[in-house]
């Protein structure tokens, strides 16, 4: 048992689904903690590393402020959680916020009623403080975005604008935000999304093909400029007038008859 569960931690997992092929259960961590038999350092380093799995994955779990242990809200959207091992043999059960990781102090699932805590996912303020960088030479995109499908935070290095998500396999373009399908992004340029405020985003699995990037208009050509004005100047040209003919001289006078021999 312990083998498998630091074989899954070492995966990248945060929760554990029990190994029996037939079994679909999840282990909550706060039961495998119990069950591993490792001393207190072996597991302050799995907690640690399954806490830093979690927070990759972005799927929206929370570390308990009370035991460390993660907890996932009822309902998505809800910012109160409830942490079943603080809970287990109380008679008031220990709720806590999702944002502040503070005790709930307020009543529903949406305000916690703490100071200074407006419930905003955390996730959010990263993504409206990223700095902006050119990808692909189109400038102005945000270096850090959401993948659009689970929520998982990307910070873009280098390379191009075609993004597949770590966690959830997801291909998307860093750009627009809209799924990649056929390269059709590097065909033309994308417009840039605006900052995420919801992650992740609930149209995602509607999303088909008509919502890749749209292909670009056909360009408007100028109408061909007008032919260059010709002018056609006639030119007189003025012969030299020709010498007058001269009548031939008259014969010699004579009195005697001649002929002419044909």
């Amino acid at each position: 048992m312990t083998a498998y569960i630091l074989s899954e931690v070492n995966k990248g997992k945060y929760t554990f689904r029990c190994p029996y092929p037939e079994c679909k259960n999840i282990w909550e961590f706060y039961l495998v903690r119990h069950v591993i038999g490792l001393g207190n350092e072996a597991i302050s380093k799995i907690e640690k590393d399954v806490t830093e799995n979690c927070i990759l994955k972005g799927h929206g779990c929370q570390q308990c402020p009370g035991c460390n242990s993660l907890c996932d809200p009822t309902n998505k959207g809800d910012i109160r959680l409830r942490c079943p091992a603080c809970s287990h043999g109380v008679a008031k059960p220990y709720d806590f916020c999702w944002a502040c990781q503070r005790p709930w102090n307020g009543a529903g699932v949406r305000h916690c009623g703490n100071v200074g805590c407006d419930g905003r996912d955390p996730r959010l303020k990263i993504l409206s403080v990223a700095a902006r960088k050119s990808i692909d030479l189109i400038p102005g995109c945000p270096s850090i975005r959401g993948c659009p499908k689970c929520g998982l935070l990307i910070n873009h290095v280098d390379k191009c604008r075609h993004m597949i998500c770590t966690s959830c396999k997801a291909e998307f373009c860093f750009i627009c935000l809209r799924c990649w399908i056929n390269n059709l992004h590097l065909k033309h340029p994308c417009e840039v999304a605006p900052v995420q405020e919801v992650l992740p985003d609930p149209s995602w699995k509607d999303r088909s093909d008509d919502r890749v990037c749209p292909p670009p208009s056909p360009p408007v050509c100028p109408p061909p400029p007008p032919p260059p004005t010709t002018t056609t100047t006639t030119t007189t040209t003025t012969l030299p007038t020709p010498p007058p003919v001269c009548p031939p001289p008259p014969l010699p006078a004579n009195n005697d008859s001649w002929c002419a021999i044909l």
